[in-house]
């Protein structure tokens, strides 16, 4: 499993999960697959991004998205 951390400020009018763009994905992609040609072994086993969206409220706000990108 991968995870994506995003974190808003409470003034930010739109939510932290919608600042992850299509060129930042690829990038995830990019890096999931170098930690695969890196670490050959774990190629097998099943992966995932998650994502972790918060918002610097008091309390923090926390959204968690498994599988986020399926």
């Amino acid at each position: 499993m991968f995870v994506e951390v995003r974190t808003v400020g409470k003034t930010v009018e739109w939510p932290a999960e919608a600042s992850i763009t299509s060129r930042k994905r690829r990038g995830l992609q990019r890096a999931i697959e170098a930690f695969f040609h890196e670490h050959p072994s774990y190629e097998r086993l099943p992966a995932r991004i998650d994502v972790v969206a918060i918002r610097m409220n008091d309390p923090p706000e926390v959204l968690i998205f498994p599988d986020a990108f399926r």
